[in-house]
């Protein structure tokens, strides 16, 4: 995965985090579609005993979802494709409990304006403006808490830890 899809992925998973889990748990509910291929997708591994197959059903993973956003335009919405949606919410939960956490009230009010306010959150100008911060510095809060994201989903086998440097072959 290119650098810079990772960063919009993240982005988008920071963002939504409440729709991509309103979109999982609609998978769930579905007869099965989007599932990874051990989990009664495959060639012979239909489940006879409709209560067990039920069972693997809630479990299994799901392979991913599509994950709407923006106005709607003729009944008609975006929808950002992400491949194994409940890791990426392992990301994002772990991500908000670092930065909720800190100690640094400008960093968790960052973190609260960009990510938790709603899918677009509030600009960058007006959270500058009101904790008296240069441009400069909320940019550098907002990487670090992209860098943060993209070390721990690494780290789960999300994505791989060299794909920082994949534009530089």
């Amino acid at each position: 995965m290119p650098l810079q899809e990772i960063e919009s992925t993240i982005e988008f998973v920071l963002r939504n985090a409440s729709r991509i889990k309103t979109c999982v748990e609609e998978k769930r509910m579905d007869s099965g579609a989007g599932r990874d291929s051990n989990s009664g997708g495959g060639r012979g591994s239909r489940i006879s005993n409709p209560t067990a197959a039920q069972a693997l059903q809630r479990v299994a993973p799901i392979a991913y979802v599509h994950c709407p956003f923006g106005p709607a335009i003729n009944g008609r919405r975006d929808a950002k494709y992400i491949r194994l949606p409940e890791k990426w919410l392992q990301v994002e939960d772990a991500t908000r409990s670092f930065y909720m956490m800190s100690d640094n009230k400008r960093v968790k009010t960052i973190y609260e304006r960009r990510y938790l306010q709603g899918e677009y959150g509030e600009t960058w100008e007006k959270t500058c403006r009101d904790l008296n911060i240069t441009h400069n510095w909320y940019y550098v809060v907002v990487h670090d808490i992209i860098r943060f994201a993209e070390i721990y989903a690494s780290g789960i086998g999300l994505i791989s830890p060299y794909s920082r440097f994949s534009r530089f072959e």
